[in-house]
C-alpha cells in the first residue's frame, strides 16, 4: 500500500500578483456588502490568506479604497479623454459623454458603495481629481470659451450618474433618452454663457 500523498503546498504569488488579487477581492466585497461593513479581516478571510498579508500590502481599508479609485479613474480618464480634445466641436457633446459615463460600472458601483463621512469626503476628492484632469485634455477654441462651465457640468453629471443606482438599470434606449435630455438642458445654459470671458 502506497503512503499517502503529502499536500500540495500553496503556490506563493509574486507581490505584483497578490497585490492585485486584494485589491480585486476587495473591490468585489466593497461593491457586494458596502465599504464600511468591509474589515481587513474580511479581505483576508474571502481571500484565504491572513490577515498579516494584507497588511503588508495595504495599511487599511480606507487605503486600498484610495489606491481602487485612482485605478479606476484612471482608466475612465483614458477612454474619455478623446471625447473631450474635441468637446466643443461635437453637435451632442453630453449625449456621448453620458453614455460613455453609463458603461463605467466599475468605477460608478465603486462611488456608490459607502455613505460615511469619510466615504463620501473620498468621493468628492475623486470629483475634484477628475475635473483637475479634464482640464488637461480639453482643447478650447481660439477666443472666447466655456470650457471651464463645460467641465463643471461634466463633473456634476459625473456625480448624478455615480450616487444614482438606477443609472445601473438602463436600456440602452432610455441611456439614449436621458442623455438627449441632459445634453438639451446643457446646452441651453451654455447658450446663456455665450459672453461670458474666457
Amino acid at each position: 500500500m502506497s503512503a499517502p500523498a503529502s499536500p500540495t503546498p500553496r503556490r506563493r504569488l509574486p507581490s505584483a500578483d497578490r497585490r492585485q488579487q486584494i485589491l480585486d477581492g476587495s473591490e468585489l466585497l466593497f461593491t457586494r456588502q458596502g465599504f464600511e461593513a468591509i474589515s481587513m479581516g474580511d479581505i483576508a478571510a474571502h481571500l484565504n490568506i491572513s490577515r498579516p498579508t494584507v497588511y503588508a500590502y495595504f495599511t487599511s481599508t480606507a487605503d486600498i479604497l484610495g489606491e481602487l479609485l485612482d485605478l479606476r479613474l484612471g482608466e475612465f480618464e483614458e477612454r474619455l479623454a478623446p471625447l473631450l480634445r474635441d468637446l466643443h466641436a461635437q453637435p451632442r457633446p453630453f449625449a456621448t459623454i453620458l453614455s460613455q459615463l453609463i458603461q463605467e460600472r466599475p468605477l460608478l458601483t465603486l462611488l456608490q458603495s459607502g455613505s460615511g463621512p469619510a466615504f463620501t469626503e473620498r468621493r468628492l476628492a475623486v470629483f475634484h481629481d477628475l475635473e483637475r484632469r479634464l482640464h488637461q485634455h480639453v482643447t478650447p477654441p481660439a477666443g472666447r470659451t466655456r470650457v471651464p462651465y463645460l467641465l463643471t457640468c461634466l463633473t456634476l453629471l459625473l456625480q448624478a450618474t455615480a450616487t444614482h443606482a438606477i443609472t445601473a438599470n438602463l436600456t440602452g434606449a432610455q441611456t439614449a433618452t436621458l442623455a438627449e435630455t441632459l445634453d438639451r438642458f446643457v446646452q441651453a445654459g451654455l447658450q446663456g454663457t455665450a459672453e461670458w470671458p474666457s
